[in-house]
């Protein structure tokens, strides 16, 4: 059942992002850490590199390198951060941690709003994306609150690219603070299929469904997964 279910999370993650540009790790970080908590963040990490592989390669002519750059360059203090924290606190401090970015995130979201697409912007949430990327492989909130453009493929290809990055740097950081294990490198490697039924679903979607509507209903289901999420963790800390 928890396999069908793993199943089920990779392969709607990874359309809504090869549809949208953003949404795998938002949505699968909260429901993985729910139904197979192992799989955070080092195995999420790993399957997050071909998914936006994909993505990025597909929409590669549409990619804003100056935001690239600018996010890329200060994603790195964001990763220490987030494994100095990870390394200190409670796992259910973290869960909750998750949780509650997630629902904000999808609150934010659900009304529209989104924070000022300056430099100086994009530069904070490439920090705040590197440490909810070294947490849960979650880097999505902040970029996907401050990078907003109406061209759908330019924020799908540019999106995508930060996100790999994101996810190559904190795999290369988490190697060298606790090691990456065989297990976890052989369990990415056996769900890596799954990614690409989402990316062939994701890409049909992106054609007949409009970008307001994806994204409608990547918000509906992260407030979802985040508010089990964060009721499992209140009820275990308690």
């Amino acid at each position: 059942m928890i396999l069908i279910l793993v199943a089920c999370v990779l392969v709607g993650s990874s359309a809504i992002q090869s549809a949208t540009g953003s949404g795998f790790g938002l949505v699968a970080g909260p429901a993985l850490i729910l139904i197979a908590p192992q799989l955070v963040p080092a195995p999420l990490l790993l399957l997050t590199l071909p998914i936006m592989g994909l993505v990025a390669i597909r929409e590669r002519r549409h990619c804003d390198l100056k935001a690239v750059l600018i996010a890329s360059a200060t994603m790195i203090p964001g990763i220490a951060a987030g494994l100095w924290f990870l390394g200190r606190v409670e796992v259910t401090v973290v869960h909750v941690l998750v949780a509650v970015v997630a629902l904000a995130a999808g609150a934010a979201l659900l009304t529209g709003k989104s924070f000022s697409g300056t430099s100086h912007a994009l530069a904070g949430a490439g920090i705040a994306a590197g440490f909810m990327g070294a947490l849960a492989a979650m880097p999505g909130p902040p970029l996907s609150l401050t990078y907003r453009t109406p061209n759908a493929a330019e924020l799908r290809s540019t999106l995508s690219t930060i996100f790999l990055l994101m996810a190559a740097a904190t795999l290369a950081a988490l190697q060298f603070q606790v090691g990456i294990t065989r297990v976890e490198l052989l369990t990415a490697l056996a769900l890596s299929p799954l990614l690409l039924c989402g990316h062939a679903l994701g890409t049909l979607v992106a054609r007949r469904i409009s970008l307001l509507t994806s994204n409608r209903v990547t918000t509906y289901v992260i407030i979802v997964a985040a508010t089990a999420l964060l009721l499992r963790s209140v009820t275990v800390a308690t």
